[in-house]
């Protein structure tokens, strides 16, 4: 995987075609429907107590957690904790996804974070942002996500874009620097609070030259924390779901439950939700 290493290192994703066969997709087809009736069912009980979202996960840490849309609040935008949930995908999914990634790197990594964004019809714009910025209260300074796409992802329901080659482009723009496994790393100029909070400032990302990465059923896209990235809102009639499962460098220690703690306790930060298309100031 030598010339993967390198293409990774270069330009901060990589595409492997079909990394989840036959079987690994049922199973994936199989929890998720699952997965997704329980977030449905949350957004549901919620509504018909009056109780909040942040107010609910306090006083539950084993639950599901689920972020409605903005403009339904019995729509599910996504859910996370899914390996903490799903036993299945926790044995037979997160396993495999994590063997790829040591084997990109050479070192070994343990789970940080998991979502499903349902990408519904109409919906599910994400800005240009970089990941890294919404992990910083954690030790891990280096994380790469396995993204698994359980429907197609094309132009229309809006796929993936990453930089050419984003270290070139932003070199003259003097960004701080973090020591990283692969080198030094940018952090790049984001807006902090309101609605564009976490979104890499406009100028620079004028600057960014973008490639369109679409990926077929089965494909696993993977992608450092400081590559940005963004993704166009679902212009077509059917949901484009896709999976993201986040892991750090297991020297810097396992941070699962400690991020997912935090989460349930302070659901309302923005930081949980650095690009998110939904209101989470009012959750």
């Amino acid at each position: 995987m030598a010339n993967n290493s390198e293409i990774f290192k270069k330009q901060g994703y990589i595409v492997l075609s079909q990394g989840l066969n036959r079987d690994d997709m049922v199973t994936l087809e199989s929890s998720s429907q699952a997965l997704s009736q329980r977030a449905g069912e949350l957004l549901a009980e919620l509504a018909e107590s009056g109780e909040s979202l942040s107010d609910f996960y306090k006083r539950h840490d084993d639950e599901l957690i689920v972020v409605p849309e903005i403009d339904d609040p019995l729509k599910v935008c996504r859910y996370e904790y899914i390996d903490g949930y799903s036993e299945t995908i926790n044995t037979q999914i997160v396993p495999k996804l994590k063997q790829y990634i040591e084997e990109l790197t050479g070192s070994e990594f343990l789970l940080f974070k998991d979502k499903c964004n349902a990408k519904n019809p109409g919906g599910g714009a994400f800005d240009p942002h970089q990941d890294v910025i919404a992990y910083d209260q954690f030790k891990p300074a280096y994380h790469v996500t396995a993204a698994i796409f359980l429907d197609d992802a094309t132009v229309e329901n809006g796929c993936l874009h990453f930089p050419e080659n984003y270290l070139e482009d932003v070199a003259e723009l003097d960004s701080p620097l973090t020591d990283t496994p692969v080198g030094k790393l940018p952090v790049l100029a984001s807006y902090d609070g309101g609605p564009d909070n976490g979104n890499i400032r406009r100028e620079i990302c004028d600057k960014i030259r973008w490639n369109l990465v679409p990926a077929k059923r089965g494909d696993v896209v993977l992608f450092d924390s400081y590559v940005p990235h963004y993704s166009e809102k679902n212009n077509s009639d059917k949901t484009r779901r896709a999976m993201f499962f986040t892991f750090n460098a297991a020297v810097d220690g396992n941070y699962y439950q400690d991020y997912y703690a935090m989460k349930r306790n302070e659901f309302d930060n923005p930081k949980f939700h650095v690009a998110t298309p939904t209101a989470h100031s009012k959750l």
